[in-house]
């Protein structure tokens, strides 16, 4: 009984460490950004900037779309608007974007305000402004569909702002980075 105990116990640990050599070998991969800016020209025809740097060596503007690994992404405008009656403004002001979001991707994706972080010009964080009526961007997203909807934030007023999304289900370190100045 303890031979069979012994052989057990043995062959338990040897799995377990089979299973963590496979898992590294297969997590292993490019740490680094992939994706290119796709712009919408004049002429409404894409055009894609093509070069060796990534979407994190660059600082996009309201308007720009990116591509992050077959997702795209644009911050189609960025206006101040009013507070609600109930919950005023805590800095100043209250920043809203459109963010459009197609998914390029063979997958199903989640996509969420909560990937996004602002900052003032400073590094200051700025805080997600709650009290509007409509929720900010938030749900599943198929492959090959689009998804629509806001981001707003509580603000002191200010020439522009930087907006920074990283996605939350991801292997590697991405992030883009835009300059938002409220039209």
């Amino acid at each position: 009984m303890k031979k069979f105990f012994k052989m057990g116990c043995l062959g338990l640990i040897g799995l377990i460490v089979l299973i963590i050599i496979i898992a590294v070998a297969t997590s292993g991969g490019d740490d680094t950004t992939s994706g290119t800016k796709v712009s919408e020209s004049d002429g409404g025809s894409k055009e894609e900037a093509k070069s060796e740097e990534t979407v994190a060596d660059k600082t996009f503007k309201v308007g720009d779309t990116i591509d992050l690994n077959g997702l795209e992404i644009t911050i189609a405008s960025a206006k101040y608007i009013e507070a609600s009656e109930y919950a005023p403004s805590e800095q100043g002001k209250i920043l809203q974007m459109e963010v459009n979001v197609t998914n390029n991707k063979d997958d199903k994706i989640f996509f969420d305000s909560s990937e996004f972080n602002m900052y003032d010009m400073d590094g200051n964080t700025l805080e997600q402004y709650f009290g509007g009526d409509d929720l900010d961007i938030s749900g599943d997203v198929n492959a090959g569909k689009k998804l629509s909807g806001t981001l707003t934030y509580d603000v002191p007023e200010a020439d522009a702002y930087e907006l920074i999304y990283e996605p939350t289900f991801s292997w590697t370190d991405e992030q883009v980075t835009w300059e938002i100045a409220p039209q």
